[in-house]
């Protein structure tokens, strides 16, 4: 079982209206890691495992381990959640998991673009234009665009899916009459998309990016908006095809 886990110091710049939002678990189940992160002013901890079809049976556990021995209500003031897109089954786990632990704690939480923190997490420099792509299995790519200054990105795009072969551009031009040099791809589905273009030399092809939860929650720290956070009845996976059932907490009911 591949394990990845990053412990880190960081400073961070004041904050503003988020400053009593200081302390951030994270969590991404989108792909087939499992991860999870502790953020605050000046830590960064952070757990991926590679879990296909098994984030449920321990994405708890491994929250528990980022805490070492404390309560979640004394060690955490929001919580980040990456809702999509991606599997089906894993975004309803950080979805349920996050719902839960923001509901039973009264937390906000930070539903963050799980393609986002994946381009967050390749290399690219100013002018890049960064395809953040998770195989959504059948030759089809969940897959959104991002340009780069050389420290922040941009959203150019909004999530989509579709086949390979119907990739495009930014401004929904044809992907592969693109300057390729100036594009990088990253996450799962960008070996895909390599292949299929394997005439095209592009800047950088990164197949093993995954979303960095750790890279959502410095987000929100560093660029701290409220606007952003929202009440755990009211999260909701981003599914990007029509046709997926999903009911917020509000709208189940009561259970027996």
């Amino acid at each position: 079982m591949h394990c990845v886990l990053t412990l880190s110091m960081r400073l961070l710049p004041a904050m503003g209206t988020t400053s009593n939002h200081a302390s951030v678990l994270a969590i991404d189940t989108a792909t087939n890691l499992c991860s999870v992160a502790l953020v605050n002013d000046t830590d960064i901890k952070e757990i991926q495992r590679d879990l296909p079809r098994a984030h449920n049976q321990h994405i708890l556990t491994m929250i528990d381990e980022l805490l070492e021995g404390q309560s979640l209500s004394d060690a955490v003031s929001v919580i980040a959640c990456g809702v999509g897109p991606g599997s089906f089954t894993g975004l309803r786990v950080a979805v349920g998991v996050a719902q839960g632990l923001g509901w039973s704690l009264d937390l906000p939480i930070y539903p963050f673009c799980s393609l986002e923190a994946q381009a967050r997490a390749t290399a690219h420099g100013a002018g890049d234009l960064v395809l953040s792509a998770i195989d959504a299995q059948i030759g089809q790519v969940y897959w959104a665009w991002f340009g780069s200054d050389g420290t922040m990105l941009r959203p150019l795009t909004e999530p989509a899916v579709s086949r390979v072969a119907d990739l495009t551009g930014p401004s929904g031009e044809a992907f592969d009459s693109m300057e390729a040099t100036s594009v990088v791809i990253a996450g799962d589905g960008a070996g895909l998309i390599a292949t299929e273009y394997s005439d095209r030399a592009f800047a950088r092809v990164d197949p093993e990016a995954r979303p960095r939860p750790s890279l959502a929650a410095l987000h929100l720290l560093d660029v701290p908006n409220d606007s952003l956070l929202t009440q755990a009845h009211l999260l909701e996976p981003r599914y990007v095809q029509q046709d997926i059932g999903w009911k917020k907490l509000s709208e189940q009911g009561k259970r027996h």
